[in-house]
C-alpha cells in the first residue's frame, strides 16, 4: 500500500519487490494512456486494456496483503491502532483530493473523481473490521466481486462514483471503485494470512543478491512518491518533444 511500512528488523524485501513490479506497470500503463489521450495512440488496445486491468489488480493485491502485515503487527502492540491507519488515510484522501482539485482544471473528461490515491484511503479503514475475519477474507471479497455486476447497472450522479455506480456515458483516467476493486485488496489479505500469519513470514526468504530486484524493491519502498511524479514527468516530456498537446494549455 502507498506508504505501508513492514517491518521485522528491517522490511520484507519480497513485499517490496512485488510492490516494485506493480508501480512499474503502473507507470507504462499510464504512459500508454497519455499516449492515446494526448497523441491519439490506438494500437493494440485489447492488450493494454488487459494490462490495465492487470497492473491495477497486482498493485491492489499487493496493497490488502501489506495492509494485513502491518496491521496485524500493529495491533498486538499498540493499544489504539485505528489512529495510525485513521492518520493513513487522511493523507491518502488529502493527496487524492489535490489530485482532483488539479486534473478538474485540464479540459475535457480529465477530472480524477476516485482515483487510486482515493480508493487506498477508503480500503484503510473499510479493511480494518474485515481484519479479524482472517482467511474467510474470501467470502466478502466474492461479494465486492459480484456486486460489481448490478452496481453498474445503475446510473446516477458523482455522489456514488465510490461506489461503483457512474453517470452514463462517465470517463475518468484514473477510476477505482469499492466494488469490485475491495474485493482484490480483500484477496491480498487474504493471502496474507496464509503466507505472513500475525505479520510474521511463514518461511523464511533470504535477502536479494540481483541488483535488478534490489532496484524493483527500492521502487516498491517509494511507490507513492513515483506516483506523484510520473505523470508530470510523462506530461513534461511529450510537451517538450511534441509541442502543445491537444487538450492542454500549458
Amino acid at each position: 500500500m502507498f506508504g505501508s511500512e513492514v517491518y521485522l528488523h528491517g522490511r520484507y524485501w519480497e513485499v517490496d519487490f512485488l510492490r516494485g513490479i506493480g508501480i512499474i506497470m503502473m507507470v507504462v500503463s499510464n504512459f500508454v494512456t497519455d499516449l492515446w489521450l494526448f497523441l491519439g495512440y490506438n494500437e493494440h488496445l485489447l492488450f493494454w486494456r488487459l494490462f490495465a486491468i492487470a497492473t491495477a489488480s497486482v498493485f491492489i493485491f499487493i496493497s490488502g496483503l501489506s495492509m494485513w502485515i502491518s496491521y496485524s503487527r500493529t495491533v498486538g502492540k499498540n493499544p489504539c491502532p485505528c489512529r495510525k491507519y485513521f492518520k493513513r488515510s487522511l493523507k491518502l484522501l488529502g493527496l487524492g483530493t489535490l489530485i482532483t482539485l488539479f486534473t478538474s482544471l485540464l479540459p475535457g473528461n480529465m477530472t480524477i473523481h476516485f482515483g487510486i490515491l482515493h480508493f487506498l484511503g477508503v480500503a484503510t479503514l473499510l479493511a480494518i473490521p474485515f481484519h479479524h475475519l482472517g482467511k474467510f477474507n474470501i467470502l466478502p471479497a466474492l461479494f465486492f466481486f459480484l456486486g460489481y455486476l448490478p452496481a453498474r447497472s445503475f446510473h446516477d450522479g458523482l455522489f456514488l462514483l465510490p461506489l461503483g455506480i457512474t453517470p452514463t456515458h462517465y470517463f475518468s483516467p484514473d477510476y477505482f471503485p469499492v466494488f469490485p476493486w475491495f474485493g482484490v485488496y480483500l484477496l491480498g489479505m487474504t493471502t496474507g494470512t496464509l503466507f505472513y500469519p500475525d505479520g510474521r513470514r511463514k518461511y523464511e526468504i533470504g535477502p536479494p543478491s540481483s541488483v535488478p530486484v534490489r532496484l524493483v524493491a527500492f521502487a516498491g519502498r517509494n511507490t507513492l512518491l513515483i506516483y506523484l511524479l510520473h505523470q508530470p514527468v510523462f506530461v513534461g516530456l511529450l510537451r517538450l518533444l511534441y509541442g502543445p498537446l491537444p487538450g492542454l494549455s500549458f
